[in-house]
């Protein structure tokens, strides 16, 4: 076992997630944001995502090579994808994510990207000694995937989870305008593409 970033013990150090480690052509957005303090501290403990630090999310193509879609309530139109397991590699967790969010079973091809973001606190808002907030990694790795078919199923109900509701799940010519992310997942897609 080893310790990460945050103190919690996990079974896969969290540099053995990075595909950086494996292909040498990964894109990659390097971001640091800052929140206020006390913000930082709030998804440290309540959100999945902020608190595991890994996010796997897939562009999954057809045989007829569109790309599958989901629109969900907290997010509006994005790519499936969603917050890796202790001890699960991420081509496991993007598989998962996107039969969960879509009904679509899809094999992971290889990562393409990886959208590395650290959240420090804002030195307006610093802690006081003692009650530091400590930088905090996120990343999420965007990986290629493949569908063997483009059935996606009739009844929405089952997609997602208690926290997000799918709204539509569809498989496009090309990603839509208002696409989570925007830019970044742009060039994401475009260098499945290529």
């Amino acid at each position: 076992m080893t310790d990460d970033a945050r103190g919690a013990s996990t079974s896969i150090d969290r540099h053995e997630r990075d595909p950086r480690r494996e292909y040498d052509d990964v894109i990659v957005n390097s971001v640091d944001t800052e929140r206020p303090a006390e913000e930082l501290r709030t998804l440290r403990a309540e959100n999945e995502a902020i608190r595991e630090g890994w996010v796997a999310a897939g562009v999954v193509l057809d045989p007829s090579d569109r790309v599958l879609v989901v629109d969900l309530t907290d997010r509006g139109w994005a790519l499936p994808g969603g917050t890796a397991l202790p001890d699960e590699p991420l081509a496991a967790t993007v598989e998962r994510e996107v039969r969960e969010e879509t009904g679509v079973d899809a094999d992971a091809v290889r990562p393409h990207a990886i959208h590395d973001e650290t959240i420090r606190v804002a030195s307006e808002s610093a802690a006081t000694a003692g009650d530091e907030v400590p930088p905090t990694p996120f990343r999420v790795v965007h990986f290629e995937l493949r569908a063997s078919t483009a059935s996606v199923p009739e009844d929405l109900a089952a997609l997602g989870d208690d926290d997000e509701t799918v709204r539509a799940v569809e498989w496009r010519e090309d990603l839509p305008a208002d696409i989570y992310g925007g830019d970044w997942t742009e060039r994401v897609y475009e260098r499945v593409l290529s």
